[in-house]
């Protein structure tokens, strides 16, 4: 016979078991030897539950603020708070029978910038009682007093001062702070530009061939826009970047690395730069008939790809010629002044060319030697 334990009878209940308790145990054929497994569930930790809104809400927040972009609008993260969140109440009327010190005062300055003429005037009349205060306050007025008797500020300048000091005359401008209608609309083409048109930025990259056309990327900063965009945030650390960076690191690498051969090796000089990496018409180019000349590139640039391949090619076989007895001191060790007696002052590229080692990977032919 089978016998069934009452309810919440287990083993995990005679766990910790003495005594009676073990006979028991055994009696419902328990066995306490082996631990029972105790099915847990997993419950998001608060935590994990706060930021699993968070992130909900900044995904909200981007699509919200992309469409307020295209829209024209102004994305606003805090919604508008009406200009008085409490009835405009004098003090006096809630405090009746109690004299706070600046009440009087802030009446006497009240009436005597009403009195200030449009003109400057010495003969200004103070009403009675004035403290001396006040009258010290009034010399600040007339050297310019012509905008205080103009007509009132628009609601919208005086909203903030008649809220929070009801005494303060509202002909009196405080200036709310808003963005110019300029320079909202310049960072709503800025929050575009980064929006949607990373995209076009990208693609024009992707076409670009020609050596001027990558310098004119860089400098443009296109290629910075893509890095910044899709690239890591701190150097060095890939998990940092964008899933789609690897698509397009090569190309901004390849881009970064020839602005850096104008700027190091060329001194930023760019007709050096150009002239160096010109190349002759290509022999076989023919021309479609009924096309006009003018269509035909004027100028010829080696593909910046080969350039990047072959900078450590040239790199290394500088190394080479730098070990050359003929640049080394009575000590054996390299000299800056033999260098620069022979090359007198051509940078590695144009040496490279002139020790006849100029060479650059080309995917039709293995290597393409413009020497031979």
């Amino acid at each position: 016979m089978v016998l069934v334990p009452p309810d919440g009878l287990n083993a995990s209940s005679f766990i910790a078991a003495k005594g009676a308790e073990l006979n028991l145990a055994a009696y419902y054929g328990f066995d306490l030897t082996v631990n029972p497994r105790v099915e847990t569930i997993n419950v998001p930790t608060v935590d994990e539950s706060i930021r699993d809104r968070q992130w909900a809400d900044l995904v909200s927040l981007g699509i919200e603020w992309k469409d307020s972009i295209k829209a024209g609008k102004q994305f606003k993260l805090v919604p508008e708070v009406p200009e008085a969140l409490v009835p405009k109440t004098s003090i006096q009327s809630i405090l009746p029978g109690i004299e706070l010190p600046g009440i009087e005062l802030g009446a006497a300055n009240q009436e005597s910038i009403a009195r200030i003429p449009s003109t400057p005037s010495s003969q200004n009349s103070l009403p009675s009682g004035t403290s001396p205060n006040v009258i010290a306050n009034q010399s600040r007025f007339t050297g310019n007093s012509s905008h205080l008797a103009s007509s009132p500020a628009p609601a919208a300048m005086n909203s903030v001062a008649q809220v929070m000091h009801p005494h303060i005359p509202s002909h009196l401008p405080v200036p709310s702070p808003t963005l110019s209608p300029s320079t909202s609309a310049a960072a709503g083409l800025r929050e575009v530009g980064i929006l949607d048109d990373i995209s076009t930025v990208i693609a024009g990259l992707e076409r670009c061939e020609g050596l001027r056309q990558v310098i004119e990327q860089i400098e443009s900063g296109d290629v910075q826009a893509i890095r910044d965009r899709y690239g890591p945030s701190e150097p060095g650390r890939r998990g940092t970047a964008d899933p789609s960076w690897p698509k397009y690191s090569n190309l901004v690498s390849k881009c970064e690395r020839i602005h850096r051969v104008l700027m190091q090796d060329f001194a930023g000089n760019k007709e050096r730069f150009f002239n160096y990496f010109t190349v002759p018409p290509p022999a076989t180019k023919k021309r479609k008939r009924g096309a006009d000349a003018s269509d035909l590139p004027t100028e010829y640039f080696r593909s910046f790809r080969l350039i990047v391949e072959a900078i450590p090619w040239r790199e290394a076989d500088i190394v080479a010629e730098r070990q050359k007895a003929e640049y080394l001191d009575n000590e054996g060790v390299f000299s800056d002044v033999k260098w620069g007696q022979v090359w007198d002052g051509k940078n590695s590229w144009e040496i490279w060319r002139e020790i006849g080692k100029e060479r650059y990977q080309n995917t039709k032919k293995k290597v393409e030697d413009i020497n031979s």
